[in-house]
């Protein structure tokens, strides 16, 4: 009898062994089909259905997605207060996703097309990171979407992949988060850099470059034109004078001689004046944020990094 309820027991067990998860919690995902793609509605077009397709469908009020099972359940829920607080400090959208397999051209666009083709993005423009661990590529990759590719040039990229790649190259995947989430953090709150002060975002999330006008240029644009006003003023005067000269030249040798004079000073002054010229140039790079356009249609920014 004892036998039969140590094997009953055993059986309870193995079984209790086989229901708990070997690493993370599974995230709530949906399915996609061509009647019901589950996507926003202004990121569909005629050339993007099969991306949407293969793009997972998540819940996005998840925030952390390991499909690659390279973190713990603590270090999900640690990740996940850590992406609320990030949320809560700057108004920007903060997603982190692994996968061991990616159906798409690069890190870059399974990175955009994730953001995209589920629900994220804060605000009328969108605004948001996402940090992707791709194990199929081998790729670090960082993408942002509408005020955020404003915050974070590529500068500010580089060393947030700097700050993830000391942990990742180690298997450190949980501090690889962390680390990157706590830059994004740091660089918010100095502000916008120095090199966006060009780049604005438009209504959708979109961003644009103007260019002011140094002062300096418009001083010497203005020098300039106040200079050709003057000696337009200059010649009509001189052409009255000449015009008296001649008169004067007529009545008299000694008026001729005069206007002779005049008019070789007035030929020379002219030759001069006509071998100066003014240039300028520009030899520095503008800098600040680079972007592009995703599958969707949708502006990103950001950067990655092989591993």
């Amino acid at each position: 009898m004892k036998k039969i309820i140590y094997y009953f027991i055993y059986i309870f067990l193995l079984f209790l062994i086989s229901i708990i998860p070997a690493s993370a919690k599974d995230n709530k995902t949906c399915v996609r089909t061509e009647t019901n793609l589950r996507v926003p509605d202004d990121v569909t077009n005629k050339n993007n259905l099969n991306d949407i397709l293969i793009t997972p469908c998540v819940d996005e009020v998840e925030k952390v997605y390991d499909f690659a099972d390279l973190l713990t359940d603590s270090e999900e829920d640690l990740l996940y207060n850590e992406v609320s607080n990030y949320i809560s400090n700057t108004k920007y959208d903060l997603v982190l996703v692994t996968t061991n397999e990616n159906l798409k051209n690069s890190a870059r666009d399974y990175a955009d097309d994730f953001y995209d083709y589920n629900f994220f993005g804060l605000n009328e423009t969108r605004d948001g990171v996402l940090i992707l661990i791709d194990m199929d590529t081998r790729e670090l990759y960082v993408s942002t979407s509408g005020y955020a590719i404003k915050m974070y040039d590529d500068f500010r990229i580089e060393r947030i992949l700097d700050d993830g790649y000391n942990y990742i190259t180690s298997k450190d995947y949980y501090n690889t988060f962390s680390s990157m989430t706590d830059s994004l953090n740091n660089y918010f709150d100095i502000g916008y850099p120095e090199t966006n002060k060009e780049l604005q975002v438009d209504e959708f999330g979109n961003p644009y470059y103007i260019k002011y006008i140094p002062y300096s240029t418009i001083l010497i644009i203005a020098s300039i034109i106040t200079l050709i006003i003057t000696l337009i003023f200059y010649k009509k005067s001189r052409l009255k004078i000449k015009k008296l000269e001649t008169i004067s030249y007529l009545k008299g040798k000694e008026n001729i001689q005069k206007s002779d004079e005049f008019v070789n000073d007035i030929v020379t002054r002219t030759r001069r004046s006509s071998d100066s010229s003014f240039s300028s140039s520009s030899g520095s790079s503008r800098g600040g944020s680079s972007y592009h356009s995703s599958s969707s249609g949708r502006s990103h920014g950001g950067g990655g990094r092989k591993f």
